[in-house]
């Protein structure tokens, strides 16, 4: 039994007639006829006495009926939420970043998506790259934006960016007055650090050679915090620029040589159901970062 056969039932027994009421559910008489034989088989009983020009209902179709048509209104309720689930979805998208990136892209990306697409709903994450790719993976992420690569075959990616590094000192550091610096001629620096975890840091050791760049001992939660410990003679590290604030006082950003940088772009899963508005967002959202 299903829920075609419950709806055969309840036309034939409103109507009284199989050819209507098979030409009401779109199908063939015989093909009613047939399914409706099949249900008074499966329930054992007759659900209604044909006579040759008349079709009446029994007595245990008749208490069979109200249920029947419950169930089928309540099986529309159904359709109904899963439908407006739907449609609330639609206008629904999140969107993940790490926290080196995310306080300084995300508002301008927000106040870009909202001028161009007013009704959607934005969610926004801010976790550590392992964490984003997992919530990615696990599809309870539409999209991250991410430092590359990002090595998982699932996972596809569209690049916004390419997020120069600068040597971050304090304003009276023997660095301080210097257009640019090279990195491989350093003398012995101080070198502060973001907590482990964090993408960042793991790029920043990547660049600094640890004959020429001492790791400090103090590791930082976010790049504010660096910032804090740089103005107050702590220590240098790396700014992306994207973190640069051009007025800050007590500091200097100074270009490296090298021209290190990090490449960020919008990742998602591969066959996502929203990839065509992903698709549109990583046009829309091509940010140049500060020189």
């Amino acid at each position: 039994m299903n829920l075609r056969d419950l709806s055969y039932l309840v036309a034939v027994a409103d109507l009284r007639n199989f050819s209507q009421a098979a030409e009401q559910c779109s199908i063939g008489q015989p093909t009613l006829s047939t399914q409706i034989k099949k249900l008074e088989d499966y329930l054992g009983v007759d659900l209604f006495l044909r006579e040759k020009n008349s079709v009446e209902v029994t007595d245990t179709c008749q208490e069979i009926l109200p249920i029947a048509r419950r169930v089928l209104v309540d099986i529309q309720t159904i359709r109904q939420i899963a439908a407006h689930a739907g449609d609330r979805h639609r206008n629904q998208l999140s969107i993940g970043a790490f926290p080196s990136l995310a306080s300084y892209v995300l508002p301008e990306y927000v106040f870009r998506i909202k001028q161009h697409f007013p009704e959607l709903k934005l969610q926004l994450v801010e976790e550590k790259t392992d964490s984003l790719i997992r919530l990615l993976l696990d599809k309870k992420l539409d999209a991250a934006l991410l430092a590359l690569p990002v090595e998982h075959e699932t996972l596809e990616y569209r690049t916004l960016f390419d997020d120069p590094f600068t040597l971050a000192v304090c304003d009276d550091h023997p660095l301080a007055q210097q257009e640019e610096v090279d990195l491989n001629r350093v003398a012995k620096e101080n070198l502060l650090l973001l907590d482990e975890g964090h993408c960042l840091r793991d790029q920043t050791l990547k660049l600094c050679d640890p004959s020429r760049f001492v790791e400090h001992d103090f590791r930082a939660s976010s790049l504010e915090t660096l910032r804090f410990m740089v103005k107050n003679g702590v220590g240098v590290t790396l700014m992306p620029s994207v973190a640069i604030q051009p007025d800050d006082k007590d500091i200097r950003y100074i270009n490296i040589r090298q021209r290190p940088s990090r490449t960020i772009a919008l990742v998602w899963q591969q066959n996502h159901p929203r990839s065509l508005i992903l698709e549109t967002l990583t046009k829309l959202l091509a940010y140049k970062p500060l020189p």
